[in-house]
């Protein structure tokens, strides 16, 4: 923590007050007080609506995110013949976890799905979005479910680890518990309300977590992007106080999200 943290930390909070240029002697910095971080709040409106939008996007697809690796979970936790290969399906996300290979990986199939004009509106959702708007819905709930098909992909990749952990609190699951559900003649839709969801819901909150720090620092993630654009430009002091401020955002949002979510869990032992 000292080594690969507290000093990091200690010197992106120097960097935040001090103007920094590299030379050819190694880098100088010089006290500029709050300058930078006025620039970045106050100064540039941009940047405090880029990590709001960033927050409102994040919290849309972990919902997606944890919901969608859950059913998934309960799917690939039945007994069914060739479960090895999907679960190995669902997991590849996580052997190929390089968000430039992803990055790749869509360029190539939108390629594709262009020489192919037929299967466009597949992915980008146009004959959804023509078609809902005529019949008359709210343009801007149009635009965020058609904003869900269109990065279907996107959340597929991201479900891997996801899937894994709730297959595994799935079947940590004690099975004389389904045993009682049988003898008392509950079906699955109750059995799963009554005994499956309370005794997951640890990992939904530890799923809800890691997701919202995946997103947050998603190579795709505009905030990231511009940190690293902004440190290309050699603009050093600025792209370190907008990654600071960043990172205290996910802090934030992390322990409120924790502290909503831990009140509906519920462990065995309780």
């Amino acid at each position: 923590v000292l080594a690969f943290f507290l000093v990091p930390m200690g010197q992106s909070v120097f960097y935040m007050f001090n103007d920094v240029t590299v030379e050819p002697g190694g880098m100088k910095s010089v006290y500029v007080g709050g300058e930078i971080l006025q620039d970045v709040l106050l100064d540039d409106p941009q940047n405090v609506r880029m990590m709001l939008t960033s927050i409102a996007q994040t919290l849309g697809e972990v919902l997606l995110i944890v919901a969608f690796s859950l059913f998934i979970a309960i799917i690939l936790s039945q007994e069914f013949r060739g479960r090895t290969v999907a679960r190995a399906i669902f997991a590849l996300p996580i052997i190929v976890s390089s968000g430039v290979l992803l990055a790749v990986f869509k360029q190539d199939l939108f390629a594709s799905s262009m020489a192919q004009t037929s299967d466009v509106t597949i992915f980008q959702s146009a004959a959804l979005e023509m078609s809902m708007l005529k019949l008359g819905l709210d343009p801007s709930l149009v635009s965020q479910l058609t904003g869900a098909v269109s990065s279907i992909l996107d959340l597929l990749w991201k479900c891997g680890v996801q899937i894994l952990l709730f297959i595994g609190g799935i079947k940590a699951v004690p099975a004389h518990l389904y045993e009682v559900c049988s003898v008392e003649g509950a079906n699955a839709w109750q059995t799963f309300w009554k005994v499956t969801f309370p005794l997951v819901t640890p990992f939904i909150l530890l799923n809800a977590v890691y997701s919202i720090i995946d997103s947050f620092t998603d190579y795709g993630n505009t905030v990231m992007k511009s940190i690293t654009d902004y440190f290309h430009e050699g603009m050093y002091a600025y792209s370190n106080t907008i990654a600071l401020i960043y990172f205290v955002t996910i802090l934030l949002v992390v322990g409120l999200v924790h502290l909503i979510v831990s009140r509906f869990v519920f462990y065995s032992t309780d």
